[in-house]
């Protein structure tokens, strides 16, 4: 956890992780020219603002209510744009741009989160770290089946 040497500083970096991906979502969203581009962004700017109401109510004790409250499945990791290089979005960036800068985005926090756990020796915090990136590959696999559904058919 190197920086991190407290749960409370993981998470409010978790917070500010997730604060920021809100907000480049919705100011995306903005200034999106494309009516399902735009929804897409406004669909994840919420998602990204629930993690940030759920991390908020662990940092003020809910853990073990935060754990409960999470879908337990795990979901597998498509990795379908592992490989990519996402390029920078703006207000010209098409569909396919958007979904892979987001889905590079939630691996980028799932790798997060699954870096905070690795070193936890308490069971609870360790699983709360655990469903917290499992949440965000949730995320990533979403946004990977959209992918394949709209940008490899096109193949």
């Amino acid at each position: 956890m190197d920086k991190y040497t407290t749960i409370e500083a993981v998470l409010e970096r978790a917070i500010e992780i997730e604060v920021e991906s809100a907000e480049l979502y919705a100011r995306l969203a903005g200034t999106a020219r494309n009516a399902p581009i735009r929804t897409r962004l406004e669909e994840l700017a919420e998602m990204e603002r629930g993690h940030k109401t759920k991390l908020e109510q662990i940092r003020a004790g809910n853990i073990n209510w935060a754990i409960r409250r999470s879908e337990a499945k795990p979901v597998a990791d498509l990795r379908l744009t592992d490989h990519l290089e996402a390029k920078p979005i703006d207000a010209t960036a098409d569909y396919q741009d958007v979904l892979l800068a987001a889905a590079k985005r939630e691996k980028m926090t799932h790798d997060f989160y699954q870096a905070m756990a690795e070193p936890v020796d308490d069971a609870t915090i360790k699983s709360l770290f655990e469903m917290l990136a499992m949440e965000e590959l949730r995320h990533k696999h979403l946004l990977e089946k959209i992918y394949e559904e709209v940008v490899y058919q096109a193949f």
